[in-house]
């Protein structure tokens, strides 16, 4: 019996053996990719920087980019009509001054809302008086059209997915978005509407990516992702591990950092060799940047 367990031993050390020395896919490329600021850490305004101003509104798009924000980070949810708005929530109670699920009302109705009403940012009587309003995701990208987008969907349906397909080459986006999903299914969907934009790792796949990636396999895991958003820990764990960094940007994966506001943490991160930060503060950002 023992004899059995180490020649079964034997055999599966020598398989890993070959496997770590096995030649890994070619690092994957994509014009998204080629946009990156490379001399330093990207800074990704969250909700499109939503301490500085209300969050996924055209407002905090552009206090982000005033402040030195890289890439704007955005969410999406589907109105009944079928337009994708920029909003965290599944409802517009938190956010706004109105009550209801996002994908019961009308772009009629979810736009007549104040999009400030449930800011808690600096000096929110500003922006409430001045009526904020929920931005379709078609303006903003309009909006700002030379800038690189992370443009997450929220709902884990089919129909979303194929509007964001639709919204992004409607839009001439294609070249400039990169959309994530927690969903697996809805980004599988997505992946299969619209092959020409660069995605995200969905929960699962990042997972086992980890997974493979601690064990020094991570060449082997299958996806097309050519990004992966995550927290710097997870249940406990270390999530930004410096093998799974290193596993990372031998894909030629760019590991990207949520959500991140204090500047010492950013120092750190930074040194683990982060592709980009996810930050409600990019002031702070680029203050830790020294710009």
């Amino acid at each position: 019996m023992m004899r059995a367990i180490l020649i079964l031993l034997v055999i599966l050390a020598g398989g890993y053996g070959i496997a770590l020395l096995w030649p890994g896919p070619e690092p994957v490329s994509h014009p998204w990719l080629d946009g990156r600021t490379v001399e330093r850490a990207e800074r990704i305004a969250h909700a499109g920087g939503l301490r500085r101003a209300p969050a996924n509104t055209l407002a905090a798009l552009e206090q982000a980019l005033a402040d030195g924000a890289d890439v704007l980070e955005v969410d999406t949810q589907l109105t009944s009509d079928g337009v994708l708005v920029l909003m965290h929530d599944d409802t517009v109670d938190r956010t706004t001054n109105g009550t209801g699920l996002v994908a019961e009302l009308t772009l009629e109705q979810v736009t007549r809302l104040n999009a400030a009403f449930g800011y808690e940012g600096e000096d929110p009587d500003r922006f409430i008086r001045h009526g904020i309003t929920v931005p379709t995701l078609a303006e903003s990208l309009a909006a700002h059209r030379d800038v690189r987008w992370i443009v997450e969907i929220k709902p884990d349906t089919e129909e979303a997915a194929r509007v964001m397909c639709d919204t992004i080459r409607e839009a001439g986006m294609e070249s400039r978005a990169l959309v994530g999903s927690f969903h697996d299914s809805a980004m599988a969907h997505f992946r299969e509407f619209c092959p020409e934009v660069a995605t995200g790792m969905a929960s699962n796949e990042a997972l086992s990516f980890y997974v493979m990636a601690r064990l020094g396999l991570a060449k082997f895991h299958p996806t097309p992702a050519i990004a992966m958003q995550l927290p710097p820990r997870a249940n406990g764990l270390e999530v930004i591990h410096p093998r799974l960094v290193a596993a990372a940007h031998a894909r030629g994966i760019a590991v990207q950092v949520w959500t991140i506001n204090d500047p010492g943490e950013m120092e750190a991160l930074i040194a683990r060799g982060v592709d980009g930060i996810i930050t409600d503060r990019i002031d702070v950002m680029a203050a830790v940047q020294g710009e």
